[in-house]
């Protein structure tokens, strides 16, 4: 992708929180164009091609040319609007390492959105640098912006590579690079998300101020949280909803069955890292033993040179293998962890609102128990002993005290009753949501797992085409061997 195609960006050459185009003493990574993929939904909603874009976020404007196909793909994902049909593309690609000989330095990644509409055929496309953080900063909007909803995992940022100094390896950038990308795209297929103004101003904004950078968390949060885990802890549901306990049944085993996958193909990898090493330590004992062996050195060297390409292909298909599929699966372990979350959040809500219930239940017994003149029985009836002498010590009369007692229980339920309406209204709407992004969340996995498995299944005919032929070019060399 060259700069021109973009010259209506403001190209930033300070590396610092801008994050431009170009930086000089920026490094690329060799491996940064290679492996996106493609996915395409439908999408409803309103498009940024309906209002006029200001300063910070006017487009690029109006080239009509076709978007690069970076990387041999694009995230794509088509919005139906009142303007018309518009069709939106992103991609995550070209990683560059910016700050260099800095205290600081980090990798900057080109997101670049190019919308279409297909009506009028206008075209805005947006290139513009964002690091990891900038996508942490989207991720924390998001999840604020929709409480209900699951918002998809980031590629996991404790990493052994950020303990051991290896963050800037081209390996680990670009594994990075496809699960930032994965990242952008199931936002961008997700009905509710992919409305957030927050994106549009992460994929259009040229001008990113501290203001949309995020933030570290308060001590006011961290105390907040545990709280709410306490809370979810002893506080249990008592009438269970079956749809949600088929759900978290359902979302569970499916982590589980992600977790062995992962387990097992970790295996599988580990061996074929072995492999590598074992042919080519074969290939270059058959090149040698070419030296020795005269009349068959020709034929001796291709063989050992086939293994040694052959040792070449089995390490590009564990590479593959471990950066779009195995990628892709860890990333929906923690994307079902996420929607299981969201199920415990919703059975909080429940548990809350039976708590208020069986709370007013009892203040409106106690109110008529009063009312009535009726004794308290079991610990009640201790609690109002113990009450009512303190009372008669203090000289207060009995019942002046009872109908005091019953006014005060007359507000309480009043403020209960709100309180139950209230909740048993939050809990219904929220419910519904959680139900409705039970159903995004299968679809988004159904496009996710047909990229997985395709490029599993790709990368494998990929392999077996390729070693096929290395393997079939030595022939001639060994027919040449002259046998008695």
């Amino acid at each position: 992708m060259q700069e021109s195609e973009y010259n209506s960006v403001v190209w930033d050459t300070n590396a610092g929180g801008n994050h431009g185009q170009p930086s000089n003493g920026s490094t690329g990574f060799g491996h940064g164009t290679t492996g996106t993929a493609t996915a395409t939904a439908a999408v409803t909603g309103t498009s940024p091609l309906a209002s006029t874009h200001t300063s910070p976020f006017e487009g690029i404007g109006g080239s009509s040319q076709d978007s690069p196909d970076v990387g041999g793909g694009k995230v794509a994902a088509r919005e139906s609007v009142d303007a018309g049909d518009v069709e939106t593309e992103v991609t995550v690609d070209q990683p560059r390492k910016e700050g260099e000989g800095t205290s600081n330095p980090f990798v900057t990644y080109l997101v670049t959105t190019t919308r279409t509409n297909r009506r009028t055929k206008e075209i805005r496309r947006y290139a513009l640098r964002r690091r990891y953080q900038d996508f942490a900063w989207l991720h924390e909007q998001l999840y604020k912006q929709f409480v209900a909803s699951v918002v998809p995992p980031l590629p996991d940022r404790r990493r052994l590579e950020y303990l051991t100094g290896d963050r800037f390896s081209e390996d680990f950038v670009g594994k990075r690079k496809h699960g930032l990308e994965r990242f952008v795209r199931r936002v961008v297929l997700h009905p509710l998300l992919r409305t957030s103004h927050h994106l549009t101003v992460f994929l259009e904004a040229k001008d990113w101020s501290s203001e949309y950078e995020i933030k570290p968390k308060s001590e006011n949060g961290v105390l907040d949280s545990i709280g709410d885990t306490l809370l979810n802890t002893f506080s249990k549901v008592r009438n269970r909803d079956e749809r949600f306990v088929e759900m978290r049944d359902t979302v569970g085993r499916l982590g589980d069955n992600l977790a062995r996958t992962q387990k097992l193909y970790l295996r599988v990898t580990k061996r074929q890292h072995d492999l590598q090493q074992a042919y080519e330590e074969l290939g270059t004992g058959l090149v040698d033993l070419g030296d020795i062996e005269t009349g068959m050195t020709m034929a001796l060297v291709e063989a050992g040179n086939a293994l040694k390409a052959h040792h070449l292909a089995v390490r590009q298909l564990a590479e593959q293998t471990e950066d779009l599929f195995l990628g892709e699966i860890d990333e929906y372990i923690s994307y079902c962890e996420a929607y299981l979350e969201l199920l415990r959040q919703r059975d909080q809500k429940q548990a809350e609102f039976e708590d208020l219930t069986e709370y007013l239940q009892q203040t409106a017994a106690e109110r008529d128990r009063l009312a009535n003149h009726q004794s308290a029985v079991g610990v009640s009836a201790v609690t109002n002993f113990i009450k009512g002498k303190v009372r008669d010590l203090r000289g207060v009369d009995p019942a002046t005290s009872r109908q005091q007692r019953i006014e005060n229980l007359g507000a309480r339920i009043n403020e209960l009753e709100v309180a139950v309406d209230t909740s048993r209204e939050d809990s219904a709407v929220f419910s519904e949501l959680v139900a409705e992004e039970y159903e995004v969340f299968g679809q988004i996995k159904q496009h996710d797992f047909k990229r997985a498995f395709s490029a599993l299944a790709s990368s494998h005919i990929e392999f077996y085409s390729r070693t096929v032929d290395i393997w079939r070019a030595v022939i001639p060399e060994l027919e040449k061997l002259p046998v008695d």
